[in-house]
Order: C-alpha cells, then structure tokens, then sequence
C-alpha cells in the first residue's frame, strides 16, 4: 500500500539543523509516516505537492522505517533505484485479507518504531523545534493512529513519563490501512496506567481517537475498505475531531491543486486552534 506518480515536484530541505539561537524562527514540525515497501526519500517526493504550500508554516520531516521490505504497490518503477524500501510492520507480522478486516491483526508498535520517533522528537525538541502534528500515507496511518491514541491515553490520566508522546495534537491520515492502531509499548509501562483496574485499562485502550484527523481517502482506491474499518473502529468522527473525505483518486496522495490547497487549509488552522489554545493557558 504504497503510491507512485508520475510528475514529482522536488524540494530541497535544510541540511543544517536548528539550534537554539534561532528557535524562535523555527517552524512547528509534521512528523511523516511513508507506506508499505516505500522510504522516507520516496514520501518526501509524494509530499511535494503538498510541501510546496505548507512550508511556510511547518517543517514536514518523514522517518524511514525500520524493516525491510520489497517495493510496495505502485513504487516501481518510477521509483526504480530509490530503495531499500522498507516497512513499519516487522517481517514475523504475516496478516491475510481476512485478518485485515478483522481488525485482529498485532496492536503493538514495535520497540524499534517507538524508539526511532521517539529519538526524532527529543532530537527535534533539543535543537529548539517542536513536534506538534503527523502525517501518515497507507501503513504509516497506523503507526499515526497508535501514537494519537498513546498521546491521548498519556494525557487522560496524568501521566508525566513518556513525554514525547506529548506534542502529537492533530495528524493529516491520507489512504489508511487497516486496523488495529500500532500502540507504542511504552504506554503500557505508564505507572498511572499499571495502577488502574482491568476494565479502566481496557476503556483506555479502546477509546476511540478524539484529536483533530483529516482523513483523505480515494473512491478509486482499492484498499478504501481499510481505511473505512481504521476510521470507524478507532476514531471518532464528528466537529473538533476525525473528518472524512472522500475525493475521485486511487491510492495516492490528491494532485489536484485544490485538495493540497484543502489539505493545507485544514492543517494550519489546526495549528491556529493550537496556539490559541496556549495563549490562553498562559496566566
């Protein structure tokens, strides 16, 4: 569950990374999850589109994922030669189509994805930026859905460990993939998570997502049953929360100027939202 193109728009990013002397110019950060059997190079190309008219209110930074994998659908062979390609699931998560729709499938993130986001948070964070939104493409919405769940459940009950899990306010989610959401493991070692009963444990896992999400999908797309059971099974539609869009596509990102233009509308208004809301919090 991966896209291709054919017209790619290339944009350069900084090779110099932001120090405290100028964190006040510095962009809030999307962190960006690619799909199945595709990379973070890959992704940034599929987000020109987008980049191009979002950059002057944030920093897009897509992460590699961990484990290797063949080209995904729709990588080659345009982006022949771009690999190695990789995935977010590890190679012992063998799923089925049944299985898929289930939603039965692992709900565990992996140690080794928990670690690489959370090692690009503390790196941004340090260098005086700040992480404040997601963007997922295919199988990295699931990685998107897990860490607003794990931002949520962190936040409902008070926790103060795990506080890179902090900053994941609201997330642009374009051709989900199936469920369950990937849960970061080191939620489940929260102590303000240990101490509670069985069942206050099971509500918290099983909340719907309530954070501000965009969720993109094709109506040519042949995985859009996917995204339809993520959405309903584990995000809550509704004003302040998921809103659903269906557009005439397959499997990619939109092309349509329009759409990247709605897109980036809806982000930096969330942004807005955001920053009110701390304006406001401040005595």
């Amino acid at each position: 569950m991966a896209q291709g193109g054919s017209t790619p728009t290339f944009f350069t990013l900084s090779t110099s990374p932001p120090t405290m002397s100028n964190s006040d110019n510095i962009k809030p950060t999307l962190l960006a999850f690619h799909g199945s059997g595709s990379n973070a190079t890959i992704h940034t190309v599929q987000l020109a589109r987008l980049n191009r008219i979002l950059k002057d209110h944030f920093t897009v930074e897509s992460l590699d994922a961990p484990f290797p994998s063949p080209a995904g659908p729709g990588i080659l062979p345009f982006f022949d030669g771009c690999g190695p390609f990789a995935r977010w699931l590890p190679p012992s998560e063998k799923v089925t189509i049944d299985i898929m729709k289930a939603g039965t499938s692992t709900s565990e993130m992996s140690k080794e994805v928990e670690r690489l986001v959370r090692s690009a948070v503390q790196r941004i964070t340090t260098n005086g930026g700040r992480v404040v939104g997601l963007i997922g493409f295919s199988q990295g919405t699931k990685v998107v859905a897990g860490l607003l769940r794990a931002s949520q459940i962190r936040r409902e009950i008070g926790a103060r460990g795990e506080d890179w899990l902090a900053g994941f306010h609201f997330a642009l989610s374009v051709c989900g993939s199936y469920p369950p959401p990937l849960l970061p493991p080191g939620v489940l070692k929260l102590p303000e998570l240990a101490s509670k009963s069985e069942g206050e444990k099971d509500g918290l896992l099983s909340e719907k997502i309530t954070a501000p999400v965009l969720h993109v999908q094709g109506l040519q797309d042949e995985w859009i049953w996917a995204s339809d059971g993520l959405i309903q099974g584990h995000y809550d539609v509704g004003e302040g929360k998921s809103v659903v869009e269906k557009w005439d596509m397959g499997h990619h990102y939109p092309q349509r100027p329009e759409e990247s233009e709605k897109m980036r509308d809806w982000l930096v208004e969330q942004l807005r939202v955001l920053d009110d809301a701390g304006k406001e919090a401040v005595p």
